[in-house]
């Protein structure tokens, strides 16, 4: 989904009656013993305005976010026809398009896919599952992008659904208008802003397209993997931080001891450029093995270390399973090279290049100092040899100062 299609339907989950078009929401609150506390299904447009406000405010935010890292695109497992005329949906895109078909009408639907998220939604505090069932009339649109309201296209029916920790609130002094003074309030519970969540089926290039699903993580370190493959039936990519550390990882042992500043910056000036072109697409660029194969070799890596990328790029992909939360054991034969959480398919093997490389600065540091230089500057930099010792040069220009004195010679 481009950002303009996350846009487009991120406004649908506003006070407006023009464009939100919610049925009804369905909810369970899930306390920290994996127990269901209670499950709701309501009327969206019957309940009083202020708590609608507050609904679409916990739906919305499963929309928001850096796509790449907040929101990332998966495509959940198809099973195969034996007869290899098509593909059959996987048991949990069942369970999710039953929801969008069923309304949120069916009790038993809503109650399996509660069960579902509650074995493998890992969280040890109490916690509201939210589904929100919506249809859009998607407006066509115009060479120039204007929309034409009475020309619609399709109706995009889809379910949200946002996962929302529910935390205490503190006992204290509270002013209680009734009575026009202070008393003492009791604990309460209050509907905190969405961990995790999701959109399906996904929206893409302003159409339905139930091959897809976005899933929204709060969190870009801890993606819960466990959760998106069990639920979603997708195996969702290495987090955005632990992209960028095995990529670093797999650049460091690719080039070894021929690692110099010099190849570094000029890997990273070509990832930046692909991804600036790409941004102006609206797309997001992905790099698989030839695709990073190809951008080392054209920064003078020799093809006996491009050998050795090609052996260490695949230990990426194909490393054992391990639990979340669980820290990857190092061996000998696999250094520091973060795990996938299972085999990803080689048509999947991929990285997303603005999660590799630094947006607006680079950092270049040792054990004594880090230098922050802005990613369109990095000529500034070189190494040389002085009297016999290993140096890094910085080209001064005006304007330099040093703990806010400026240095003027």
């Amino acid at each position: 989904m481009k950002p303009g299609d996350i846009s487009e339907i991120r406004h649908l989950y506003q006070l407006d009656p023009e464009r939100c078009n919610i049925h009804r929401i369905s909810g369970c609150f899930v306390n920290g013993e994996k127990t269901k506390v209670a499950c709701f299904t309501e009327n969206f447009l019957t309940l009083p305005e202020e708590e609608r406000f507050k609904y679409l405010e916990l739906f919305r935010k499963c929309l928001s976010g850096t796509r790449d890292k907040n929101l990332l695109l998966l495509r959940p497992r198809q099973v195969h026809r034996d007869d290899h005329s098509g593909d059959m949906m996987g048991e949990e895109c069942k369970l999710l398009q039953a929801l969008v078909e069923t309304d949120l009408k069916d009790d038993a639907t809503l109650q399996e896919f509660f069960d579902a998220v509650i074995r493998h939604f890992n969280y040890v505090d109490n916690y509201l599952i939210l589904l929100a069932r919506q249809n859009y009339d998607v407006p066509g649109k115009t060479t120039d992008g204007l929309e034409l309201e009475d020309a619609s296209e399709e109706v995009y029916a889809h379910v949200l659904c946002a996962i929302c920790p529910v935390k205490p609130t503190k006992p204290g002094l509270g002013y209680v208008p009734e009575e026009n003074a202070f008393h003492n309030l009791a604990l309460g519970q209050i509907v905190d802003l969405p961990m995790n969540g999701f959109l399906y089926p996904a929206f893409i290039e302003r159409s339905t397209d139930p091959d897809y699903v976005l899933y929204y993580t709060k969190d870009t370190v801890d993606i819960r993997p466990a959760f998106a493959d069990a639920v979603l039936g997708s195996a969702a990519p290495l987090a955005a931080a632990g992209q960028k550390e095995s990529f670093s990882a797999l650049l460091s042992d690719t080039l070894g001891e021929e690692s110099n500043l010099e190849t570094v910056l000029q890997i990273h000036e070509s990832l930046q450029t692909l991804v600036k072109e790409k941004k102006e697409e609206q797309e997001s660029p992905v790099l698989g093995k030839e695709e990073v194969r190809g951008i080392l070799r054209d920064c003078g890596v020799g093809e006996e270390r491009l050998q050795s990328f090609d052996d260490r790029f695949d230990l990426v992909f194909t490393a054992p399973v391990q639990e979340e939360k669980e820290e990857n054991k190092e061996s000998e034969d696999d250094s520091a090279i973060s795990r996938y959480p299972e085999e990803v398919p080689v048509e999947e093997r991929i990285f997303v290049a603005s999660n590799l490389v630094p947006q607006r600065t680079l950092e270049v540091k040792n054990a004594d100092f880090t230098i922050r230089i802005h990613t369109d500057r990095t000529e500034l930099l070189e190494t040389r040899t002085i009297d016999g010792k290993k140096c890094l040069v910085i080209e001064l220009e005006d304007g330099v100062s040093v703990n806010g004195i400026p240095i003027r010679n």
